[in-house]
């Protein structure tokens, strides 16, 4: 079994993916470490010398090309490539769906690197354009507002 984890960066995807994991005994993956090693490189540093294309045709690569069971972390625009939405819909993909004012709290001192390139109403652009292709990907969605784990769990994965 893959569940993918879908929603805009500081959705939660790692941390309650990790957690979700640990307690179910499921492997965890995150994509963007899986990118890392790929390329031998941070994902700071492809973004800095290659750029955002680059880094998606990548990340589409080893999405589509995905066949570990377990739970799966994807990054926050790997739903922008239509081939990814397609895969994405053929699996089982939980969109951690935040509100605004919640994932700007969790991200707006982070080192991602668009969250360093935009500005706040950039960044809300880019939450906002992505929304729709979140829930058309999505067979499942969780508010991840307030983490929590059982809930996360009992939700999710109907235990």
């Amino acid at each position: 079994m893959m569940i993918f984890l879908i929603g805009f960066m500081g959705s939660g995807k790692t941390y309650l993916g990790k957690k979700a994991a640990s307690e179910l005994k499921l492997s965890f993956y995150d994509l963007d470490n899986e990118i890392e090693k790929k390329t031998g490189l941070s994902i700071s540093k492809i973004f800095e010398n290659k750029g955002e294309r680059y880094f998606r045709e990548i990340e589409s690569e080893i999405l589509l090309n995905w066949d570990k069971p377990g739970i799966i972390a994807t990054g926050g625009g790997v739903i922008e490539m239509e081939k990814n939405r397609n895969f994405l819909k053929k699996q089982k993909t939980i969109w951690l769906d935040v509100d605004w004012e919640t994932i700007y709290s969790r991200i707006e001192k982070s080192k991602r690197p668009l969250v360093k390139q935009l500005t706040k109403n950039d960044l809300f652009t880019l939450y906002d354009k992505r929304i729709n292709k979140y829930r058309i990907c999505a067979n499942n969605t969780y508010n991840s507002n307030e983490i929590n784990l059982s809930l996360f769990i009992k939700h999710c994965f109907e235990i």
